[in-house]
C-alpha cells in the first residue's frame, strides 16, 4: 500500500471513530413507555452515550406520567439481576458511620 493511501486510509478511520458515538445512540422518544420500561435492566453493556441516552428519555418520561402509571413501572424492570451485580450507582439504605465533631 502506497504511503498516500495509508494516510488516507488511516484519516477515514479516525474521522469514523468520532463520529460513530452520534450515529450510534437509538433515538428513544419514539418508543412507547412499555417498550421503554422493557429496555430497562438491558443497558449494562451499551456505551456510555447510550446510556446517557435511555436515561435522560426514561427520567423525562417519568415526570411526565400519571401516579397510576409510575406505580406501573416503579420498581426493579423485570430483567433486572437478582444477584446485585448491578451499576452500584442507587442511593444506598447504610446505616452511616458518620463521626460527629465537637458538640
Amino acid at each position: 500500500m502506497s504511503q498516500r493511501r495509508r494516510r488516507t486510509t488511516v484519516a477515514l478511520a479516525m474521522v469514523l471513530m468520532a463520529v460513530t458515538p452520534a450515529w450510534a445512540e437509538t433515538d428513544y422518544s419514539n418508543m412507547s413507555n412499555e417498550e421503554l420500561s422493557q429496555k430497562r435492566g438491558t443497558m449494562r453493556e451499551a456505551g456510555e452515550a447510550e446510556q446517557n441516552a435511555f436515561r435522560s428519555e426514561w427520567q423525562q418520561r417519568t415526570r411526565d406520567m400519571t401516579m397510576e402509571e409510575r406505580q406501573q413501572y416503579s420498581g426493579p424492570p423485570a430483567n433486572a439481576t437478582a444477584d446485585g451485580s448491578g451499576s452500584g450507582q442507587g442511593m444506598g439504605q447504610g446505616r452511616g458511620g458518620g463521626r460527629r465533631m465537637g458538640r
